[in-house]
C-alpha cells in the first residue's frame, strides 16, 4: 500500500476506518510495575525447549492454534507476576509484529522484513486458564481478520519518511501504547547445520524499542520451540519468575487438554481419546 493512499484510508471503508481509528487513537496502556520509567540495564532468560507437537495437541483439544496457547500460557504468567507485585489490572497491551508476506512468497534479492504492528490486548485480569484460553483465541482471531497489519504497514512507511526527530516522537507514540513486544516466529521445521555442526536450538529475544520495557519472543525450530524474554532490569528484576511461571501455565493447560481429550469409559476399561476439535496449528 504506497504511502499516498495513507490519507484516504479512512474513507474506503468501515473496518478501514476503525482500523485506522484504532491504531492511532487507541489511548496509552494500563499503568502496572511492568510499565514504569525504564533504566539502561537489561536482563535476558529464556525457556527450556518444549516439543511442538505437545502444544499443538493442546490446541487440537481445546479447538485453538499453537500461538493461542503459548501467547494465554504467558498471559497467565504475566498475570501471576502482575499479582505478586500487586499491580494486577483487567488487561495489558501489546505490540505483534504482523508478517505482511506469503509464507510461500520467495525472499526479495533486497532481503528485507514486510511486516506491520498490530495491537493485542492480553486478558491478565482472567483467572481461569480455559477462558483464557479462549479470550486470547478470540482476540487473536479477530486481529487475523482485521486490516490493522496493512495499514500500520503504511504509517510506519509515511514515519519513514519524515525527519529523524519527528520519526522518533511519532514512534514514542506508537511505544506509549503498549507494554511489551510479543512475536512468534516459525522457524526452520529440520535442522539447520553451521561449519557441518548440527545447531541444537535457538533462543530468540526481540529488540528494545522505545519506551516498552519487555520483549517476548516465541521461536519454534526443529520440532521444538523456545521463549526468549528481555526486560528492563530496573522493572523486572527477577524476570526468572517470569518464565518459570509461563512453563507452569503450559503444563495447565496441557492438562485442560487431556481432561477435554479423553471421554469416560465402561467400568474396567481405560479411557478412550475422544476426536479432537478442529483447529488451525
Amino acid at each position: 500500500m504506497p504511502s499516498a493512499e495513507l490519507p484516504a484510508l479512512a474513507s474506503r471503508g468501515t473496518d478501514d476506518a476503525a482500523a485506522l481509528a484504532k491504531l492511532l487513537l487507541t489511548g496509552s496502556d494500563a499503568k502496572t510495575v511492568l510499565s514504569a520509567r525504564l533504566g539502561i540495564s537489561r536482563y535476558v532468560t529464556w525457556s527450556e525447549r518444549m516439543p511442538l507437537d505437545a502444544v499443538k495437541a493442546i490446541g487440537h483439544a481445546t479447538g485453538t492454534t499453537v500461538n493461542d496457547v503459548l501467547t494465554a500460557a504467558m498471559t497467565g504468567a504475566l498475570r501471576r507476576y502482575l499479582l505478586g507485585r500487586d499491580s494486577l489490572v483487567d488487561e495489558i497491551r501489546v505490540m505483534v509484529p504482523y508478517n505482511l508476506r506469503a509464507p510461500d512468497e520467495p525472499l526479495p534479492r533486497e532481503l528485507g522484513n514486510r511486516f506491520g504492528l498490530v495491537y493485542l490486548t492480553l486478558p491478565v485480569g482472567i483467572a481461569d486458564p480455559a477462558d483464557r484460553l479462549a479470550e486470547v483465541h478470540r482476540r487473536m482471531d479477530a486481529i487475523k481478520h482485521s486490516p490493522e497489519g496493512g495499514l500500520s504497514y503504511a504509517i510506519l512507511e509515511t514515519v519513514g519518511l519524515t525527519p529523524h526527530q519527528i520519526e522518533q516522537s511519532l514512534l514514542d507514540v506508537f511505544a506509549q501504547k503498549t507494554t511489551a513486544v510479543l512475536t512468534n516466529v516459525q522457524g526452520p521445521a529440520e535442522p539447520v547445520y553451521f561449519a557441518g555442526s548440527k545447531i541444537a536450538g535457538v533462543v530468540p529475544w526481540v529488540p528494545a524499542a522505545g519506551t516498552i520495557g519487555m520483549g517476548i519472543n516465541i521461536f519454534s525450530y526443529n520440532g521444538g520451540v523456545t521463549v526468549g524474554l528481555q526486560v528492563d532490569a530496573g522493572l523486572i528484576p527477577d524476570p526468572d519468575t517470569i518464565i518459570a511461571d509461563y512453563e507452569r501455565e503450559v503444563e495447565a493447560l496441557r492438562h485442560l487438554a487431556h481432561r477435554r481429550y479423553r471421554r469416560p469409559s465402561p467400568a474396567g476399561v481405560r479411557d478412550a481419546p475422544a476426536p479432537p476439535a478442529a483447529a488451525a496449528d
